[in-house]
């Protein structure tokens, strides 16, 4: 597919654009998708859990019994690990860092494969750049996917103008739906979607983040 359907906000076709060349990866990588997904997911960790050791639990102060003489192993506190209560040995603490990095072409690469696989499966509308709203609309948004017959389908909004907060509102009210900024959409997202609804304008930016 070397080009993209042009819609307006009804859904009918006014036109066609042309796919960026570089947006069109013979074979796509399924190597640098895969890595491009697990660092996302590893940054989604906030690595806020945190377990006590024998030295943070509350209690314990003095010895549970005499050292001798009563016929029981010899304990120091009950807080020792080993007891019911007591610290926890090599236990999670906020200190990890769970980043997973990955190289700046091989995540280009993952965002161009995973848009050239929904090229080819032609899973891609461009939603005219005038398409404006003067105030949020789910029902407009409803209806343009209802229009498509994508109802049942999960639905990927990238828009790049500024001025499209209001339609991305009204599109992330709708079940299914996911609308982003250009800047904001990852390799994962794409892949997610089942279909993508972009602005042009949006087109250009990603295929500028790509080259």
């Amino acid at each position: 597919m070397s080009k993209i359907k042009l819609i307006d906000l009804t859904g009918k076709i006014i036109g066609d654009v042309e796919v960026p060349p570089v947006l069109l990866v013979d074979q796509p990588h399924n190597q640098a998708m895969f890595e491009s997904v697990i660092a996302e997911n590893a940054s989604h960790h906030q690595g806020t859990h945190a377990t006590l050791t024998k030295g943070e639990v509350r209690g314990g102060g003095r010895k549970p019994f005499a050292q001798k003489h009563t016929g029981n192993a010899r304990q120091g506190s009950i807080r020792n690990p080993h007891y019911v209560g007591g610290g926890v040995v090599f236990g999670p603490k906020p200190t990890r860092n769970y980043k997973v990095k990955v190289n700046h072409k091989v995540s280009k690469l993952a965002l161009a494969s995973a848009f050239s696989l929904k090229f080819k499966n032609d899973a891609v509308y461009l939603l005219d750049d005038q398409a404006q709203v003067d105030k949020p609309s789910t029902k407009l948004i409803f209806n343009l996917v209802k229009s498509l017959k994508l109802s049942n389908q999960k639905v990927l909004f990238v828009f790049n103008n500024e001025k499209a907060e209001k339609l991305i509102k009204s599109a992330n009210n709708i079940d299914k739906t996911q609308a982003k900024k250009a800047k904001q959409v990852s390799a994962q997202d794409v892949m997610h979607a089942h279909f993508v609804i972009m602005q042009p304008t949006a087109l250009t930016s990603i295929a500028k983040v790509v080259a």
